[in-house]
């Protein structure tokens, strides 16, 4: 990767995300031990018509919970059916750090600059009306997956009013 490509994503990082075996289970962990306070759950999020998969049509289901260690967000993501990036993960891995998120302005471009910079795109699509991603593979490079958010104002504020929420609620328990 460029300096360049380094210097249009770093101030854009926006989250921290985790594949694990039993999402309620990682939501204990993760409270305990990162006090994120507050989780939101989405289960069963359908990844299909507008999604690809290693170039092909994607159809796969996963479970995610968005929570905050601070200012962060954390993402669990547990796999429930289909070939995914996920699933990928938990078989050669197991659970634990998948990906590094960046939540860009410009999402096309973001996403042509870091494929010109040679980073495999792996998967990508929308969901909903407000979220287009997009994962790289930089593992031979020794790095973690990158996704590429690009949200529209509607998800954007969504998720600060999670996070503000996540932050009253953490100062409630102090």
């Amino acid at each position: 990767m460029t300096d360049s490509a380094l210097d249009l994503l770093a101030p854009h990082f926006f989250q921290v995300a985790y594949v694990v075996r039993d999402i309620a289970a990682a939501e204990v962990w993760f409270q305990k031990i990162l006090g994120v306070s507050a989780w939101t759950r989405m289960e069963g999020v359908s990844f299909g018509a507008d999604c690809t998969y290693r170039g092909r049509p994607a159809d796969y289901v996963a479970h995610l919970s968005i929570g905050y260690a601070g200012a962060t967000q954390i993402e669990l993501i547990e796999s429930v059916r289909g070939e995914n990036l996920y699933l990928e993960h938990l078989q050669q891995k197991g659970p634990g750090l998948h990906h590094l998120a960046f939540d860009v302005p410009d999402f096309d471009a973001t996403v042509d600059g870091l494929s010109k910079a040679g980073l495999e795109l792996v998967t990508n699509g929308q969901i909903g009306p407000g979220t287009r991603f997009a994962y790289f593979d930089c593992e031979s490079d020794d790095a973690s997956v990158i996704e590429i958010l690009g949200f529209d104002e509607a998800t954007r504020t969504f998720m600060e009013q999670l996070r503000r929420q996540s932050s009253l609620r953490h100062e409630e328990l102090e």
